[in-house]
This record gives structure tokens, C-alpha cells and sequence, in this order.
């Protein structure tokens, strides 16, 4: 996965879910304000913009597949990380008042998840710390 390519997607996504007015804020947000750290997957089912059914054994079922096959191709791709590096790339959070909102990482919170993993790398964003 290109970093370059997950940061252009996490920045879109949190524009059009209108968390930051446009590119240029939510880029700097995005290399100023983020901090790596792990973030329990506990958390993931009360995120805002990620689906909680989705943490199941069953997380893509034929009948509700966004992207069709890419769903699972990218499921495999981030278990085989999982498998060779003990974890796979860091999803990215915005923290907005008291609430996490995904950015981008579902697959990979899934990925996780099935794998029996309790936490994953995360860039957070707190925005939280600017009011």
C-alpha cells in the first residue's frame, strides 16, 4: 500500500465528511497534528464512520460487499501482513469532540480483528486539543 496514496485518501474522506472545510486544513492536520500510537479495536464498534457489523467472522458477506471481490482481495493482503510482520499499516482517526471517526482503515481494522489482535496502529488526529 502507497503511504503517499492512504494520507490523499484519509485527507479526501475527512473532507467530504465535511470534518475539515477543505484540503489544504486537513492536510496539515494530517502532517502537523496526527500522532502514531496503537488504538484498541474495543473502540472500533462505537466509531463514527466504520460499520461495527463488520467485526465478525463473517465481516463481507456475498450479499453486502461495496467494492465486490476487492473487499476480501484486500482482507488477504493485510492478514498476509498481519501474518508476516505482526501487524499491518496504521489506519488514521480524527478524535473530534470526545468521538473517533475513521478516516480510512476498514479493511485493515478487519484484517486485524480476524487475526485476534487487540490493537492496531493508528494516526489520531486530535482535534480535540484546539479548542
Amino acid at each position: 500500500m502507497e503511504c503517499l496514496q492512504v494520507i490523499r485518501d484519509s485527507v479526501e474522506t475527512s473532507v467530504s465528511i465535511k470534518l475539515f472545510p477543505s484540503l489544504k486544513m486537513s492536510s496539515y492536520y494530517h502532517i502537523f497534528k496526527s500522532k502514531l500510537c496503537r488504538f484498541p479495536l474495543s473502540q472500533c464498534r462505537d466509531m463514527d464512520n466504520f460499520n461495527p457489523d463488520r467485526l465478525s467472522t463473517d465481516p463481507y458477506p456475498t450479499t453486502d460487499r461495496p467494492r465486490g471481490q476487492k473487499d476480501i482481495e484486500s482482507i488477504a493482503y493485510h492478514r498476509r501482513l498481519i501474518h508476516k510482520q505482526g501487524h499491518t499499516e496504521p489506519i488514521w482517526v480524527v478524535l473530534k469532540k470526545g468521538r473517533y471517526t475513521l478516516l480510512d482503515g476498514a479493511h485493515r481494522i478487519v484484517s486485524t480483528y480476524l487475526e485476534n489482535k487487540r490493537t492496531i496502529p493508528a494516526y489520531i488526529i486530535d482535534m480535540d486539543g484546539d479548542e
